[in-house]
């Protein structure tokens, strides 16, 4: 019997996607979800990256309850072929890479040069989206 799901998932893929929607209405924002899909290459092949929300031309919000190397990975060649588009990684809470690293999601973002925050740190991503609205 497949579990059930606690959030929409005809819409969102992660419950984080959906409360961070619901709290940006809640603040009249209606940003638009995966609308954009921006081409990458990890050497070798091509990719294609659909950020979570859209806040305007270049400028998006990609909500993380995991940030698994592979996606840390992605974010690094994004960042790296496309210096013009800005992304801020909201995380559900900043843990540490893995159980062997000491390092932490937003110390291994802040030394990647990468805007991250964490959910619970609404003046972060309000201000983000205010700065860019």
């Amino acid at each position: 019997m497949a579990k059930p799901s606690r959030h929409n998932s005809n819409i969102y893929k992660s419950g984080l996607e959906e409360r961070f929607q619901t709290a940006c209405e809640a603040k009249g924002w209606k940003l638009l979800y995966e609308k954009d899909r921006i081409k990458y290459v990890v050497p070798e092949s091509n990719h294609t990256y659909t950020p979570d929300f859209t806040v305007t031309k270049n400028v998006y919000i990609e909500t993380k309850g995991l940030w698994a190397a592979v996606d840390r990975k992605k974010a690094l060649f994004i960042k790296e072929q496309h210096p013009e588009i800005q992304i801020l990684y909201v995380l559900y809470r900043d843990q540490k890479l893995s159980k062997k690293s000491s390092t932490t999601y937003l110390e291994w973002a802040k030394k990647k040069e990468l805007e991250a925050c964490v959910f619970a740190d609404t003046n972060t991503w309000t201000e983000y989206i205010k700065k860019h609205i």
